[in-house]
């Protein structure tokens, strides 16, 4: 039997809202140790508003010499490409390559956060596989759009 997204996915993620400062949310990355945070609605609804990855941050704040008090909502990405729990290992990495994304939301029918799956953790499955498996996932999901 195949894996699916909820058999690799990290669950429990740690999730920010979107008036979480930009060096709140930094803080919670190094404190995790995660190159990524979703941003839900709320604590108590958890559903997927957006996310803010370490590269963001970078870019659109450091880059641009703006403090770390801007709130979260004003640089992440919404709307972010998602994962289902039942979604094979194949979607997940087609989903991936498609959109140039290291790392998907895994979220149920309302969207509500359930894990995340990160480049690695796709490409370490496919490693214990084979390294030509490996391989091919890890030049698909770097290869830019459009070479395909």
């Amino acid at each position: 039997m195949s894996k699916k997204a909820s058999d690799l996915m990290s669950g429990d993620p740690v999730c920010i809202v979107s008036s979480t400062t930009a060096e709140e949310a930094a803080g919670l990355m190094e404190t995790h140790d995660v190159g990524s945070l979703p941003v839900v609605e709320s604590e108590s609804s958890k559903r997927l508003v957006g996310i803010v990855t370490d590269r963001d941050l970078a870019l659109r704040v450091l880059g641009r010499g703006i403090s770390g008090n801007l709130p979260i909502g004003d640089i992440m990405s919404s709307d972010p490409y998602c994962a289902k729990p039942d979604d094979s290992l194949d979607d997940v990495e087609s989903l991936m390559g498609k959109h140039q994304v290291r790392r998907i939301p895994v979220v149920d029918e309302q969207g509500c956060i359930l894990g995340m799956i990160a480049q690695a953790d796709l490409a370490l499955e496919r490693r214990s596989v084979g390294d030509q498996d490996f391989a091919k996932v890890m030049e698909k999901i770097s290869e830019p759009a459009g070479v395909r």
